[in-house]
């Protein structure tokens, strides 16, 4: 038995497989297509059942490929949204390249674990298995911050200890905030998002400048703080003053 999809023609679930990795919307509604999931079955049983399980799922399109590869090639490099990574390291540039905000087309590879995942079909956490544990870990902490968990697995993975910023590799905070005097025309605004960023709280755990960093973002910390208590003063000051009379309440005394 054969099938076609786009006029090519598929005689083995391995060449199947591999053209996944294109991430074409044509191929994610063809593999939920009886004729298709009959093909896999007779090609193999066991991925046949696993593939008729996965087409009943409402994953995204990108997600869904990316499982199916895994079914039909569990030994394929990773690949998602129709780009393929030789290496988990490539991955993680890739990812490390969309700061200062995650990239809506990557995030899926965090919130579906989907790193920790092909680690463990394709037999890499074997050998590998405090990285894979590690790839756990971070991929957990979604769930608290998406944004820093997302930046985290870009270092962890790439092993980069540079600072990216909105495409731009620089090599120390330094030579990032020397280009920024150049460049930037609000400083304040971008001086208030570092004091809060996820992106810079990730460089400051796997980069070049841990203490440094971690002593920026203590500061911010604390003068968010000050600012915070001081209003708060101020309310409990104001409330424990009596309130002045209007002028009608004076009349009527």
């Amino acid at each position: 038995m054969a099938i076609t999809i786009e006029e090519k023609t598929y005689d083995d679930i391995f060449a199947l497989a591999k053209d996944l990795s294109l991430g074409k919307e044509s191929y994610a509604k063809a593999l939920r297509s009886p004729e298709v999931l009959s093909f896999i079955r007779e090609e193999d049983a066991y991925k046949g059942k696993r593939a008729d399980a996965l087409s009943l799922s409402s994953l995204p399109d990108d997600v869904f490929l990316f499982r199916m590869q895994e079914i039909l090639n569990p030994f394929l490099p990773f690949a998602f949204h129709g780009k393929v990574y030789e290496t988990y390291a490539d991955l993680g540039r890739d990812i490390l390249a969309s700061s200062p905000t995650p990239s809506p087309f990557l995030l899926p590879i965090l919130r579906y674990h989907l790193v920790s995942e092909h680690m463990k079909t394709s037999g890499y956490e074997k050998d590998h298995v405090e990285e894979s544990r590690k790839v756990s870990e971070i991929e957990n902490e979604d769930k608290e911050d998406s944004t820093y968990s997302y930046f985290a697995l870009g270092y962890y993975l790439s092993g980069s200890k540079s600072f990216f910023y909105q495409g731009v590799e620089y090599e120390n905070l330094y030579n990032f905030t020397y280009y920024l005097i150049k460049k930037e025309t609000d400083l304040n605004a971008l001086g208030t998002f570092l004091g809060s960023s996820s992106l810079l709280e990730a460089y400051g755990d796997y980069g070049n400048e841990k203490a440094l960093v971690k002593e920026y973002l203590h500061l911010c910390k604390e003068v968010d703080r000050s600012e915070e208590n001081l209003l708060s003063f101020q309310e409990k000051r104001k409330s424990s003053y009596p309130q002045k009379p209007s002028q009608g309440e004076k009349k009527k005394l």
